[in-house]
């Protein structure tokens, strides 16, 4: 079960393969010391489009296995070759923005 509030989100994969991802402050701090810049800075690379491809299978590594799965670095690089770079990309950005606690308008309409 995925719980919002706990920022846990299901990550779905090409071949029926799902992860649960989690973006605790934990998760943060390891993704902030492992790129060495903070997830605001790691926010900005991804709306310029300047993050590489080594941070975003990182900031995925990190999540999931906060999530609770044991995966290797090299498992997420067969996973982003499957998917392909930009949705990668975008799954990554789907993680940062919850670590950001950013809402879209659907869900602050939902809260009113």
């Amino acid at each position: 079960m995925v719980n919002p509030l706990k920022a846990e989100k299901i990550l779905n994969f090409p071949n029926d393969k799902s992860y649960k991802a989690r973006m605790s402050l934990d998760t943060i701090i390891r993704i902030e010391q492992a790129m060495g810049m903070s997830i605001l800075k790691i926010g900005q690379k991804l709306a310029s489009a300047e993050i590489t491809l080594l941070e975003v299978i990182n900031i995925l590594t990190l999540a999931i296995r906060s999530g609770g799965s044991d995966i290797k670095e090299n498992d997420v690089k067969i996973l982003v070759s499957d998917m392909g770079l930009l949705e990668a990309i975008k799954m990554t950005g789907e993680l940062v923005a919850m670590a950001l606690n950013v809402d879209d308008e659907s869900s602050a309409e939902k809260k009113t």
